[in-house]
């Protein structure tokens, strides 16, 4: 019988026994001001790219001038609105979460960490006006789209999410792309971070910078984080890319047939064509898709040509294939692999 309400206690008390004996020393408030940072969230936020470097900032800390262990970092979520937005989730809506700040109402930050998700009206203004008054500004994963949207990366370094490479590379070719490291720092306060946990080396990256390797090295322990990127700033092994190939056919005219090729590298599609009776092969294109809108331009010299349809299910797509001004029909059935 005693052995049973000892267990019990013990269980009562555990959470406070781990916290006591394992956690860092709780930390008093930071005396001499806190370092601000700002987490970017909108629709279809990824969790980890920002959960993780929340979590390294909010465990990390530092001594102050009197030798006390204080927190450094005071968080904040900043927003398009303050209206509650879903996280990812699986093919479901995630997380919900309730931003603190809009871009209108939250304080000047310190650090800016802008992961992957949809983006919203004024956020490539509010990242300018805050590298302008060079504060410092992380991405995450595919947050870097949303810096060099904004003009920060132009004719910098940078680097996302290998699946991403190829529409990285596409739209920002103004862009230098660095490949096979965690991070990149594109200028004195500007910091890229590849896909998903890189964002952890990144932040513990910032705290070593900040308050020595020491206190970097605390808070990965205390995180139980083993990778050692943040040091090194180089990959332990070449992440895998999977490559997917497809082939979509259809006739525009009795006698004309167009084939589209594409090949996907991650989520990064290449698109050629070929029109035999054009003796065309190989002819570069690229695709627009919008809600199940496809819009294909073929760089076919001197005759530049358009495919413009709609899927109707997943192996057919519908619509208008349109060269020298002339519009034909075209259905686009999808092949099977060979």
């Amino acid at each position: 019988m005693k052995s049973i309400v000892l267990a019990a206690v013990l269980a009562t008390l555990l959470p406070t026994l781990c916290s006591a004996a394992d956690a860092p020393a709780a930390p008093t408030e930071a005396r001499d001001g806190m370092i601000k940072v700002a987490v970017v969230l909108s629709e279809g936020a990824t969790v980890i790219d920002f959960a993780g470097p929340w979590e390294v900032f909010q465990d990390a800390t530092a001594q102050d001038s009197h030798g006390n262990s204080v927190s450094p970092f005071d968080l904040y979520t900043v927003a398009p609105g303050k209206t509650p937005l879903h996280t990812t989730g699986s093919g479901r809506h995630g997380i919900l979460v309730t931003p603190e700040y809009t871009f209108d109402d939250a304080p000047m930050p310190d650090i800016v960490v802008i992961g992957a998700q949809s983006g919203g009206p004024g956020l490539s203004e509010w990242l300018q006006k805050v590298h302008a008054d060079h504060k410092m500004i992380m991405s995450v994963c595919t947050g870097a789209f949303k810096l060099a949207k904004a003009g920060l990366l132009d004719g910098k370094q940078a680097t996302t999410h290998h699946w991403y490479f190829g529409n990285f590379a596409r739209d920002f070719p103004n862009v230098k792309l660095v490949k096979q490291v965690r991070y990149v720092q594109a200028d004195p306060i500007t910091f890229s971070a590849g896909g998903l946990t890189s964002g952890v080396d990144l932040a513990l990256h910032v705290v070593a910078e900040r308050f020595g390797v020491a206190q970097a090295q605390k808070t990965a322990d205390y995180m139980e984080y083993q990778g050692t990127g943040w040091k090194s700033n180089q990959l332990a092994a070449e992440f895998p890319t999977p490559v997917t190939r497809e082939e979509w056919s259809g006739q525009f005219a009795p006698e004309s047939a167009l084939t589209l090729h594409v090949v996907t590298l991650g989520a990064s599609p290449t698109l050629t064509a070929d029109i035999p009776s054009q003796h065309l092969a190989g002819v570069p294109a690229t695709t627009k898709t919008d809600n199940g809108n496809f819009n294909v331009a073929l760089a076919i010299a001197g005759h530049p040509a358009t495919f413009e349809g709609k899927a109707i299910d997943e192996n057919t797509i519908t619509g208008t294939f349109t060269q020298d001004d002339k519009q034909r029909p075209l259905t686009l059935k999808k092949q099977a692999p060979n």
